[in-house]
C-alpha cells in the first residue's frame, strides 16, 4: 500500500466500494489475491479499505475489550518514552493470537 500510494491520509482515504466488494471475494475465494494488479494498484485505497474493515468486524477488537483502559492509559502518557514503554506493557498482555 505505502509503495503505491500518497502515504499522507493513505490509510484514512476510502477506496471504491465495488473493489473493495471484489477484493473481499478474492480473499473469501482464493485466499490470495494479486494485489499488483492493475485495478487494485489504481485504487490502492480499496486494499487499506478492507483491512479496516476486516479489524472492525473480528468479534473481539485486535487491542481486546479487557485492556481497552489500559491501553487508553497508556497512549495519554504525556512523554513520548513512557508512553512506549507503557504501550509495549501492555501488549504483552494480549492473548497470543491477538499478539501475534
Amino acid at each position: 500500500v505505502e509503495q503505491h500510494g500518497v502515504v499522507d491520509g493513505i490509510y484514512r482515504l476510502s477506496g471504491v466500494s465495488s473493489n473493495i466488494q471484489r477484493l473481499r471475494q478474492e480473499f473469501e475465494g482464493t485466499g490470495c489475491p494479486d494485489l499488483r494488479r492493475d485495478i487494485y494498484l489504481q485504487d490502492i485505497h480499496c486494499v487499506s479499505s478492507l483491512l479496516k474493515s476486516y479489524f472492525r468486524e473480528l468479534p473481539n477488537p485486535l487491542l481486546t475489550y479487557q485492556l481497552y483502559d489500559k491501553f487508553a492509559d497508556a497512549v495519554a502518557t504525556q512523554l513520548e518514552e513512557a508512553r512506549l514503554v507503557k504501550i509495549k506493557e501492555v501488549l504483552k498482555e494480549l492473548p497470543p493470537p491477538h499478539y501475534r
